[in-house]
């Protein structure tokens, strides 16, 4: 078996390898970055993601959708909860009644703000596929699919329920043109967009390594973690499909983080969140 720290330094190769073939060719790489705000998430007892801490304690959770420019191409990281809970402004519930969901502006209104159509994006790919995660992916029909193997499988096998996912928000994307992955994928194969597999939270969960021509490198790291504190502790919640793969996928982007200097951007922190600009603005 390989060891997280062994699987880092192999991506680590990858990255530095293609950014020499893309400074050579003179590839487009990322020109900029929308975060989208795609709902906020409440609950009542953040223990449940937070084991032994806080418990009865309330806590918003940020939750944030990434349009990435890379040339004329158009990459879409995640597509927050469902537009229609922006129609209940009281929110919804879910997670079995854990959290409430609310959407104060559709994804489709704050694409159109910045003068993209669901058709214009080419790539698209999920960090996984719980519903606050995929709530709209049956916009992007026009997409190539990335996604890990075993978490295409459980979201579109015939037990999809025993892992918590719901074909009503995503199942329109089974024409897709789909790239099956078994691990760490170079995407436009210049070292700027990398899905980097991280599996614990689901089955196949994955994070997205994407290099920005001012802000640097960054990960985007889904459910990794769920908050700074959790990270830095290494706390795993129960709820996760495997605390054991949860722990090395942490240190696998540890590792990475230490020998490529990226920012780690932790998608339901809603103190980071709110550091960093939103659409209509981008990042650079």
């Amino acid at each position: 078996m390989v060891s997280p720290t062994a699987r880092a330094i192999c991506l680590l190769a990858v990255i530095a390898l293609s950014g020499c073939v893309s400074a050579r060719s003179g590839s487009t790489a990322v020109t900029r970055m929308f975060v989208l705000q795609c709902g906020e998430n409440s609950t009542n007892d953040v223990s449940v993601w937070s084991p032994g801490v806080d418990v009865g304690q309330p806590r918003v959770f940020s939750n944030n959708c990434y349009l990435i420019q890379h040339g004329s191409d158009w990459f879409l990281w995640d597509t927050g909860n469902n537009d229609a809970v922006a129609m209940v402004p009281e929110g919804v519930p879910t997670a079995g009644g854990r959290l409430t969901a609310r959407m104060p502006k559709t994804l489709i209104r704050q694409l159109q703000e910045i003068g993209v159509q669901p058709t214009d994006i080419g790539h698209l790919a999920f960090s996984h596929m719980h519903g606050d995660h995929c709530g709209n992916g049956n916009y992007f029909t026009a997409a190539t699919l990335y996604m890990q193997r075993l978490e295409y499988d459980a979201a579109f096998g015939p037990e999809f329920a025993r892992f918590n996912y719901n074909p009503a928000t995503y199942g329109n994307l089974r024409t897709n043109r789909v790239l099956l992955l078994s691990g760490d994928f170079n995407v436009f194969r210049d070292g700027s967009v990398i899905i980097v597999a991280t599996p614990g939270h689901t089955v196949g969960h994955q994070s997205l390594f994407v290099r920005l021509p001012r802000t640097g490198p960054v990960v985007l790291s889904g459910d990794l973690a769920h908050f700074r504190e959790n990270w830095e502790a290494r706390r795993v919640p129960a709820i996760n499909y495997d605390p054991e793969q949860s722990l090395a996928s942490m240190e696998k982007v540890a590792t990475l983080l230490q020998n490529t200097g990226a920012q780690l951007w932790i998608n339901h922190d809603k103190a980071q969140s709110d550091r960093i600009q939103h659409a209509p603005q981008w990042i650079e």
